[in-house]
């Protein structure tokens, strides 16, 4: 029973070894999904504060010289503020994913806890199971060998008897000739 231990610690720690591993691939991931995300989101706040700025210095220059924004420079803002709501979107999105994949994540390692719960739980029930079957099949075996033994003595006893069976009647019937021997003389 002790060696059986010594076996099933060293496929208990690799089992436990597994779960950690995973936990520790998905904390890397997030750590480089949201390091990736926050680098994203510097770079374009930059880009929007800068674009801002510009935008900032040149309208103050328009008032200054009373002149219009030309078409390619409209065309040029706007299109920045679409990419900076499209990239705004991407961040929302980005970041929903990560939590959806987040919390998928918890599911799996609580449902993999669980089964290794399980499967520790029906480890040691086999072995209960072993353990009582093999003692049942001793006993069993055991309550058997005095069985036959019974009956090897019962079957000699039987022979002894038949046997004495035999003697008394033959002892009788040397009585019963001597007897009847002495009555005719």
């Amino acid at each position: 029973h002790n060696n059986h231990n010594q076996y099933t610690l060293p496929a208990a720690s690799k089992l436990s070894a597994q779960p950690k591993k995973s936990i520790m691939i998905s904390q890397e991931y997030e750590a480089l999904l949201q390091s990736a995300l926050e680098d994203q989101s510097q770079h374009y706040e930059g880009e929007i504060s800068r674009l801002r700025s510009e935008l900032a210095s040149s309208n103050m220059q328009q008032q200054h010289q009373h002149t219009q924004v030309s078409d390619r420079e409209s065309r040029e803002i706007h299109a920045l503020q679409k990419d900076s709501e499209r990239l705004k979107h991407d961040v929302d999105r980005l970041s929903s994913a990560l939590l959806e994949a987040q919390t998928k994540e918890a599911k799996h390692r609580s449902m993999s806890q669980r089964l290794l719960r399980e499967q520790s739980i029906g480890k040691e029930l086999l072995a209960k199971i072993r353990e009582e079957t093999l003692a049942e099949h001793k006993s069993g075996r055991t309550r058997m060998e005095d069985l036959e033994m019974q009956i090897s003595d019962l079957n000699a006893n039987l022979r002894m008897m038949s046997q004495f069976a035999k003697n008394e009647e033959l002892k009788q019937a040397q009585i019963f000739g001597t007897a009847g021997g002495g009555e005719k003389e």
